[in-house]
């Protein structure tokens, strides 16, 4: 049975980038990721992470990105 592991991509308001948002994975708080969404997106993607869902799960009002990937 294939195994799963899960994260969640969260956007943060950030006066002075572009886009006005930073990101970051849950497991990670306090190490962003940047304000390119797209080039983070891949960097997961070669990391085995996929887009498994969007939602406003935390109700901030931005919606996060949910992520898996096939355990080793």
């Amino acid at each position: 049975m294939n195994k799963f592991e899960y994260s969640i991509l969260t956007g943060r308001d950030q006066l002075g980038v572009n886009g006005g948002v930073v990101w970051f994975l849950s497991d990670n708080m306090e190490k962003p990721l940047g304000p390119q969404l797209q080039t983070i997106l891949n960097q997961l993607g070669s990391e085995g992470w996929e887009v498994a869902g969007i939602g406003d799960v935390a109700y901030s009002g931005r919606p996060e990105i949910l992520l898996k990937r096939q355990q080793a």
